[in-house]
This record gives C-alpha cells, structure tokens and sequence, in this order.
C-alpha cells in the first residue's frame, strides 16, 4: 500500500512541476501576475493541441481585466483540464523518447533563473536593480563586500545593475 501510495505522490509531483511550468511559459512570474489566456491558447495550438469553447469559457469566467488567471486558479483548472493534461503528456512522450538523465531533465526546463531573481530583487519593476534596492538584497554581506560588487556588476557605471550586468553573478567561471 505504500509503495502505490509514493507512485502516486510522484505522479502529482510531475504534474504540478509540469502545470507550474506551463503557467511560466504563459506568463506567470514570481511576483504572481498570472497566466495569460492567450499565451495559453497559443502553446496549446504550437503543439497541435485544440482547446474546445468549454474550456476557453472556464478560463475566462477565472480572468481579470488583464486577461490573466491567477496561479492558484489556473492550477486548479489545469488539474481537470483535458487539453493541458494532453499536453503534459505529449511532452511526457518527447521527453521519455529521449535519454533521461537528471541532468539532461534540469536542461529541458528553460527557466532563466537570473531573471527570475532579477526581477525578485527589482522592487519598483524599473528594469534596473537601484542602489537601495542591491544593498537591501545585499543586507546580509559585509557592508565592503557589498560595494565591491555593486561596483563590479555596474560595468556601465550607471549607478544601477540592468538585467545583462546581473546575468554575471549566474555565468560559470
């Protein structure tokens, strides 16, 4: 019984990672913006998938004025979703067509982990990270250490780290 029981959590595993990337895909962010319907319709159609009139009523009976389906809903919709679980699995297919190794699985999600904590650290969505805002991200080093590397990410010397400047602190060396 327990071993059907962790199957079972695997199988929910894989699917929430795989409706959480679909909603990246479509726009979500970490500042919880929500998916975009279109963008949704759009990887549906990418992959060959047709995504019936019921469906596309559900999502916008969840949207907002911006057209987007917040992150809880659209997990909750996606989880009984015959057109995402479709996809999931044609996915699933491709990915199992292929030699499955960790480290080719980590390759095939595409989430650009310096934007994601990019725009985690640019408070007022400016498109640069300020002074205040890298020296609150930066609270926890030595006050030296932290002019160091604001100087060091800021090669343009602007006073402020665009998203180009801060990709260095996530480049191999």
């Amino acid at each position: 019984m327990a071993a059907l029981s962790a199957v079972k959590n695997k199988k929910n595993q894989k699917m929430r990672e795989a409706i959480d990337d679909i909603a990246v895909k479509c726009g979500d962010t970490a500042e919880g913006e929500g998916v975009k319907i279109d963008l949704l319709v759009q990887l549906m159609e990418d992959v060959n998938i047709d995504m019936d009139e019921k469906e596309i009523g559900k999502l916008e009976h969840l949207q907002d004025k911006e057209k987007r389906v917040s992150r809880t809903d659209f997990v909750d919709y996606a989880k009984h979703s015959p057109a995402v679980k479709h996809y999931i699995e044609k996915k699933e297919r491709e990915c199992s067509s292929s030699p499955s190794t960790p480290q080719r699985r980590r390759k095939s999600i595409k989430i650009d982990k310096a934007m994601a904590a990019f725009k985690l650290i640019d408070k007022d969505h400016s498109g640069f990270v300020d002074r205040e805002e890298f020296l609150q991200f930066t609270r926890n080093l030595e006050p030296m250490k932290r002019e160091v590397l604001l100087r060091a990410l800021d090669t343009d010397g602007d006073g402020r780290v665009d998203l180009e400047e801060f990709r260095q602190l996530f480049e191999k060396k």
